[in-house]
């Protein structure tokens, strides 16, 4: 037993430390795991989704309609292969295509008016002027198209993403699934270009992409990114629409909220959200990871606290504290196990979302 209470204090801190740690590690092998076996055999080419044909096999004749929402501000990376992808979604069923912008003169327009014009036979339309509810630009450029869908079933999907040709069609089968309320895709980054984009790369690819899937297989709670998310706009109204996430930046977790509310359940398919992140600076990422840090903060308090353990070398050394206090491990021997563990599931998880990564293993290892 503790002779003091710094002697309790440090117990505590070390059994508080060695569960964090072993969470962690149960979360990386789990989410590495997952990712191989859904993503191993993936044989979708994603670059080629911006052709003008398609192939649909017509295995569903009866699939019930979609509204495709795209909320636009400015023209990133790739965003005319990117908003083509959802022109050539092979779906056996109709579909329509709402692109919503807050002013004319965003320069998104012309992009979005030239596949309009080079899609002719894809129901499509561009909402110009967003409605000040929230103080989430985002929502404020949604409710419009939100509000005029023709179809049930919604599928928001940001503007930096690309996504499979077959995507829609998986996505509305496993949302046909009894209880599934919500659909939603793992986003990956792709084609970096600059050390900053890289930084964000290895992070998507790695961390994150762990961490998402873990925690969606173990259903701890909703984990829902913004990228690419389906689900039915009745289940949304009946707890207060577009129009009720006015107060928050992470509406996607909010909309999850909603959904778990209606007792329904997240699901995810095998397809995968592509976000080409160009050209961005360190900066620029850093200031990113800051502000979602904050925004988490503020809505996901608990899980906020936990955060620094998803970094390699705070829960490394979390781990020396607690496993060489309380049982008397060498530091080089639970570093060696950490890190041999964490290494391993990220490479697993990188090469397996994105194969280039094993023709730039130095600049993915520079910037892991």
């Amino acid at each position: 037993m503790p002779d003091t209470f710094l002697d309790l204090a440090v117990l505590l801190a070390q059994c508080l430390c060695l569960a964090l740690w072993c969470l962690m590690m149960l979360l990386s092998v789990v989410g590495a795991a997952v990712i191989v076996a859904r993503h191993a055999r993936r044989t979708d080419n994603v670059k080629t989704a911006n052709s003008s044909t398609t192939t649909s096999t017509k295995q569903h004749q009866s699939l019930p309609g979609v509204t495709i929402l795209r909320p636009l501000k400015g023209v990133d990376v790739d965003l005319a292969e990117n908003l083509a992808s959802s022109f050539c979604q092979e779906y056996d069923g109709p579909f329509e295509i709402i692109f919503s912008v807050a002013s004319g003169d965003d320069p998104a327009v012309s992009v979005v008016e030239e596949l309009m014009r080079r899609f002719l036979t894809v129901d499509a339309r561009l909402i110009v002027g967003d409605i000040p509810i929230s103080v989430n630009p985002k929502v404020n450029n949604m409710v419009r198209g939100y509000e005029e869908s023709k179809y049930d079933i919604i599928w928001i999907m940001d503007s930096n993403v690309t996504v499979p040709r077959t995507c829609m069609q998986k996505s509305v089968l496993k949302l046909q699934e009894p209880g599934v309320g919500l659909v939603h895709h793992l986003p990956i980054g792709t084609s970096a270009t600059t050390f900053g984009s890289s930084l964000e790369n290895a992070f998507l690819n790695t961390a994150h992409a762990k961490l998402y899937v873990a925690i969606n297989f173990f259903s701890l709670g909703s984990c829902i990114v913004g990228k690419s998310n389906m689900f039915r706009k009745f289940d949304m109204d009946v707890t207060g629409g577009m129009r009720q996430f006015t107060k928050s930046m992470s509406e996607d977790n909010e909309m999850g909220l909603a959904i778990k509310a209606r007792g329904l359940k997240h699901a995810m398919t095998t397809d995968l959200a592509y976000q080409s992140l160009g050209t961005m600076s360190a900066k620029a990422y850093f200031d990113r990871r800051a502000r979602w840090s904050r925004i988490r903060a503020y809505s996901v308090p608990a899980a906020t606290l936990a955060e620094p353990f998803s970094e390699s070398i705070a829960s490394a050394m979390g781990a020396v504290f607690a496993l060489c206090g309380l049982f008397g491990f060498s530091a080089w021997q639970v570093l060696a196990v950490h890190f041999g563990v964490w290494v391993t599931s990220d490479l697993l998880i990188a090469t397996t979302v994105d194969p280039s990564a094993r023709k730039h293993f130095f600049r993915f290892a520079a910037s892991w």
